[in-house]
């Protein structure tokens, strides 16, 4: 098909304008002379296209701190960035155990963030505590700079209708998440899983070097590994989080006979739930026993608590889920030969923790990987989920537009 040169000129223009924005907002202090030699793009394309962004007031000139100047450097240079208060994205992570809502700008930097109890089994008095909760950001606001509101859900999701899938909460399997909430508030609202949204905020606020190919390490009620590639995480169509949790391993019960066993089932902190429920069945875990009397819940925060002031049976607990998750690493590692693993999981909040899951790890990686694959802990913060569904929404209805 032959295309007119002024409709290439466009196509051309609005290629480029997506590449400087997707590298405005990823870069710490975006010069423009920087900009172009990282795109391959002359100086006046960069230029021109940022001037554009300056009359739309979406794009600011900032000067460099001192301490950020080339000390070669002549003149105080001028940095270029988003307008914060040009629009809004709302994120909101459905997760297991509480929901949680961020409001942010167009840096990505969070406005206010809410906490909820766990969203409710019914799907419909779920849909109305998200319309509460997006109610509750939209006073701080006016509605049009709303660009859109970020959902992440545990399970499977169809990305394109906004449509879960399959999730553990049975009610809302089949459920068109994204047109009903849409509905409601007339703005574009995207329905991932949010494991997938936490790689994709992690990748997005990255101001060091990117790994061209990292693995997304995320323990929570179950583990998911999800994979990113040059800023893209790859999945199949259902929109998976790379459900690492359901893949089988060979362990061995009491008596020494072989088993086979999920990840899950092993190295999860739904496994280390049911494991102490076991161990007090039967008359050990006095401590925590002790704890749960008075009226505590069962939470990982809790199990932390105790490892950390030195119970000996809790940290035996815990050192076996590690090892199942070393493991299950190993095999991503081994698989794929990502350049990094970044580990997300409340339970390497506590250092000796990490130290063991590294040092487990690095005793199943193959060849050159115990050497080349780097092993990094993103610092625990539980709105990352909801962080990561209000970045993907940025993504989506901003930068790549």
């Amino acid at each position: 098909m032959i295309v007119e040169s002024g409709n290439s000129l466009q196509e051309t223009k609005r290629r480029n304008r997506i590449l400087i924005k997707n590298k405005i907002f990823r870069m710490e202090h975006a010069l423009r002379n920087e900009i172009a030699r990282e795109l391959g793009l002359t100086l006046p394309t960069i230029t021109n296209s940022i001037n554009e962004m300056i009359r739309e007031g979406l794009v600011i000139t900032e000067p460099l701190s001192q301490e950020s100047r080339n000390k070669n450097s002549g003149r105080r240079p001028l940095a270029v960035a988003f307008r914060r208060e040009a629009a809004y994205a709302i994120g909101i992570e459905l997760g297991p155990y509480y929901s949680r809502a961020i409001l942010v700008n167009l840096r990505g930097e969070a406005v206010e963030s809410v906490t909820n109890p766990k969203a409710s089994e019914s799907y419909g008095k779920m849909l109305s505590e998200l319309e509460n909760l997006v109610e509750h950001f939209l006073h701080r606001i006016d509605r049009d700079q709303l660009i859109g509101i970020g959902i992440g859900v545990p399970g499977f999701v169809d990305t394109d209708r906004g449509r879960i899938r399959y999730t553990f909460r049975e009610d809302w399997n089949g459920k068109t998440l994204g047109e009903d909430l849409g509905r409601r508030f007339s703005v574009p609202v995207s329905v991932d899983n949010n494991t997938r949204l936490r790689a994709t905020g992690y990748e997005m606020l990255l101001r060091e070097e990117r790994p061209g190919m990292f693995a997304y390490f995320f323990v929570s009620r179950g583990i998911a590994c999800p994979i990113l590639m040059n800023d893209l995480v790859l999945s199949g169509d259902s929109a998976g989080a790379g459900e690492l949790g359901q893949t089988v391993l060979l362990s061995f019960d009491q008596k020494g006979r072989k088993r086979a066993v999920t990840t899950d089932q092993l190295a999860s902190e739904s496994a280390l739930f049911e494991l102490c429920r076991r161990e007090m069945a039967e008359g050990r875990l006095a401590a925590l026993r002790k704890r749960l009397d008075a009226g505590e819940e069962l939470t990982m925060r809790l199990i932390l608590e105790l490892q950390m002031g030195g119970d000996q049976e809790i940290d035996a607990l815990i050192d076996g889920c590690i090892h199942g998750q070393a493991l299950a690493m190993a095999n991503v590692v081994n698989l794929l030969n990502p350049n990094a693993v970044v580990v997300d999981a409340y339970m390497m909040t506590w250092k000796t923790n990490r130290e063991r899951l590294v040092a487990y790890a690095r005793e199943h990686f193959f060849g050159m990987n115990e050497k080349d694959v780097e092993i990094r802990f993103r610092e625990y913060d539980s709105y990352d989920g909801a962080l990561g569904a209000a970045l993907g929404c940025i993504q989506k209805n901003f930068l790549n537009i």
